[in-house]
């Protein structure tokens, strides 16, 4: 059994693409499933001609139209996939992650954006801001392994888990911080995050635009993660009493909210 939560933002021709390309491969392999489309900006009515579910949003933010249809979702695993993406074997990487019991698990990413390169992990910024320092292009392994995080545009993940855990924290607004948050999180609640480099998909991803790392939402977003996950507060930043809560969350798992140990 398994949901499949598409994401989209103003990009209708693509989430037809993705969503075909899920609903093909799931129905070829006889898997009981759903498939619903959240549209951030969007009222997704039309899909239900399609025997799939839309649900329309208004969140601005990335990580609120993934939380809108996670939560959304009937079965204990969901796929999580961008509108313009399309993944190789959904069927191997349900069962590579339902073999490994990981928190998330992840395909690699194939011909990534305008140059076409692939990547098969993430090297986090452990004394930076937890993010990734520099993104690995050769194959690390022909099998499984387990990986600190890596970017969202395409995984699946245990959806109880999420739901106690808090899952991504609503507190971060617009673009930036929840791939760390979460993985990390998973990680420092004593579960694990999975590479299964044998399955990929392709990630069009477009370059050029705005930096929108200079934005007051990812600033924020990051002050959050840094100190959630670390205990990293900014001189003079007071961030409140629920992300207080997110962190007293993180001290209770097995590293004691010191991400020294995790990384060791």
């Amino acid at each position: 059994m398994l949901s499949v939560v598409i994401t989209a933002h103003h990009d209708d021709k693509a989430c037809y693409l993705t969503a075909f390309a899920v609903k093909a491969q799931l129905e070829r392999a006889n898997l009981e499933h759903e498939i619903i489309v959240v549209s951030d900006g969007g009222a997704e009515t039309k899909w239900a001609n399609q025997k799939v579910r839309g649900l329309g949003v208004n969140t601005g933010s990335p990580q609120l139209t993934r939380d809108a249809g996670i939560r959304a979702s009937k079965f204990p695993n969901v796929l999580v996939v961008e509108s313009h993406v399309i993944v190789s074997d959904i069927e191997m990487l349900l069962a590579r992650h339902l073999g490994h019991g990981a928190a998330l698990t992840f395909p690699m990413r194939r011909a990534e954006g305008t140059e076409m390169f692939d990547v098969y992990g993430h090297e986090t910024d452990w004394n930076g801001n937890l993010w990734h320092k520099r993104l690995i292009y050769q194959r690390v392994s022909e099998w499984p392994y387990r990986v600190a995080q890596f970017g969202h545009s395409c995984f699946i993940l245990d959806r109880g888990w999420y739901l106690s855990s808090g899952g991504y924290t609503t507190l971060m607004r617009g673009w930036g911080g929840e791939e760390p948050f979460l993985c990390l999180k998973a990680w420092m609640l004593g579960r694990e995050c999975w590479m299964v480099p044998s399955v990929w998909h392709a990630h069009y991803l477009t370059s050029g635009g705005p930096d929108r790392t200079a934005t007051a939402d990812f600033v924020l977003n990051m002050d959050i993660l840094a100190y959630v996950i670390a205990g990293r507060r900014r001189p003079g930043r007071d961030l409140g009493p629920a992300v207080e809560a997110e962190r007293q969350r993180i001290c209770a798992g097995p590293f004691g909210g010191d991400v020294n140990l995790l990384r060791a």
